[in-house]
């Protein structure tokens, strides 16, 4: 059963980014955490193997990477402002509907490991294991003032998607992950796509997110239709 993963490399040093390689099976702290504890476990070996784009297992006993698929790492900027950049990587680890995240801090050479409770707690824990490099992030004085507020939609968003996972059913969890993932790639698109959001409630994230779904249902349906009728099973 696939145990999904992100395997991040946090670089601090210059413009601060996440470099992330997504891990398929195994990815329990036992596993994954194990390996990258056992053969991974400095500066260099880290930022490699956050390069990698794709593993779909890692051996914990030899540090052996199988990759079924060929794919470029994930890079992704982070905020000037701490909290703001927690959040974004907790937001990546979701993103990759990863159950584990596994950021390499650059500065004290060690994996910290997060587990997926959600992306507000996530980001919390991550604030409180990787706080001493706040100064890394420290905002710009001179940075423009409507940077600060988009950034601010993009923590707002994120924050609401968290209060909407929260309550759904467990049987939701797959259709939620669809949206959640439209939502993300708004949220990285900036913009317009991005400003919808400034204003929302945590209603209306809900009824967003069953609007979505309603759509995503009305579409397959008409494919499914389209279908039998192209197979002659529907007139």
């Amino acid at each position: 059963m696939g145990t999904r993963a992100l395997i991040g490399y946090l670089d601090t040093n210059g413009d601060t980014k996440l470099t992330s390689t997504y891990n398929h099976y195994d990815g329990y702290p036992s596993n994954l955490g194990k390996g990258l504890e056992n053969f991974y476990d400095s500066d260099a070996k880290a930022e490699e193997i956050a390069n990698v784009g794709y593993i779909s297992y890692l051996d914990p006993e030899t540090g052996e990477i199988e990759a079924a698929n060929k794919q470029k790492p994930t890079i992704t900027p982070l905020p000037d402002n701490f909290n703001e950049a927690m959040m974004e990587i907790a937001a990546e680890i979701d993103s990759f509907g990863g159950d584990y995240g596994y950021i390499w801090d650059n500065e004290n050479e060690e994996w910290i490991t997060v587990n997926n409770n959600g992306i507000r707690s996530m980001a919390e824990e991550l604030e409180m294991n990787l706080a001493h490099l706040k100064g890394k992030f420290a905002m710009l004085p001179d940075q423009p003032e409507q940077v600060a507020e988009v950034k601010d939609t993009k923590g707002h968003a994120m924050m609401l998607l968290d209060k909407v996972e929260s309550k759904i059913k467990p049987e939701e969890k797959d259709m939620f992950k669809t949206y959640q993932e439209s939502v993300m790639r708004d949220i990285k698109a900036g913009g317009s796509r991005l400003s919808q959001y400034e204003d929302f409630t945590a209603e209306d994230m809900t009824e967003d997110y069953k609007n979505y779904i309603a759509d995503k249902m009305d579409v397959n349906e008409a494919f499914v239709r389209q279908m039998k009728y192209k197979a002659g099973i529907i007139k």
